[in-house]
């Protein structure tokens, strides 16, 4: 989903308390003095974004995209940053208690590991650096870097990074479900099954479920619990 107005999603000293904001992109987005507590955020992106002095409390963030956002002097008691993948964000002067990160993936994310206990990051992996490309199939490397070639795919930044890195934190995720083979086998025919803008994984996901869920014949078959099932309407993330 692309924003239809030039920061759509940027709030000054605004009440949007419990609202649910799905398939949306904050990205490059200003927040200031705003109210969000116990709002969702799911599959939604937020590269870039900043949100200065607002309030979190309880707000929930659930495969979300956070590369390189500040949070400053935030609010974000009892939030909860659930199967996302977390880089390079700051988290300066915020209130973070009772805040958890479940099943993410943090990319050197300033000192955020020191502000909280263990606990608070349960089945969350942390990494000093993008794993080196050289962990993966050679063959997996060369068709996600041919992936480039489409529009829609390379302006998502889900799987490629600015100055030609990969985004191989996403890939990671991808190959901790799907498997190399698998991958190697249907990241090809992506580029022909995605048909609008989108900005999180989650659309990637949900279009290899339907394929993983699918015999040589093309008969589909059981669809993993949660997964929506992808007819036209499902693949619009508007």
């Amino acid at each position: 989903m692309r924003n239809k107005k030039p920061n759509q999603y940027s709030y000054n000293n605004h009440d949007t308390r419990e609202r649910k904001f799905v398939n949306k992109n904050f990205s490059k987005t200003d927040n200031y003095h705003s109210n969000f507590s116990e709002t969702l955020f799911q599959n939604t992106s937020f590269v870039g974004a900043k949100f200065k002095f607002c309030a979190l409390y309880g707000a929930r963030f659930e495969n979300c995209l956070i590369r390189g956002a500040l949070f400053r002097g935030c609010n974000l008691t009892a939030a909860v940053f659930k199967d996302s993948i977390i880089s390079a964000a700051v988290f300066e002067r915020c209130k973070l208690s009772g805040c958890t990160f479940e099943n993410c993936k943090i990319v050197p994310t300033s000192k955020l590991k020191n502000l909280l206990p263990d606990i608070s990051f349960p089945d969350t992996d942390f990494f000093d650096a993008y794993p080196s490309s050289e962990g993966f199939n050679h063959d997996l490397i060369e068709i996600v870097e041919s992936l480039r070639s489409c529009d829609l795919i390379r302006q998502s930044t889900v799987l490629h990074r600015k100055k030609g890195m990969l985004d191989t934190v996403s890939l990671k995720v991808l190959v901790e479900e799907f498997g190399e083979e698998f991958l190697t086998q249907e990241l090809r025919s992506l580029p022909a099954l995605i048909n609008n803008s989108f900005h999180t994984l989650s659309y990637i996901n949900h279009i290899l479920r339907k394929r993983k869920g699918c015999d040589k014949k093309g008969v589909p078959g059981p669809i993993a619990h949660g997964a929506p099932i992808l007819t036209n309407e499902c693949l619009s993330t508007d």
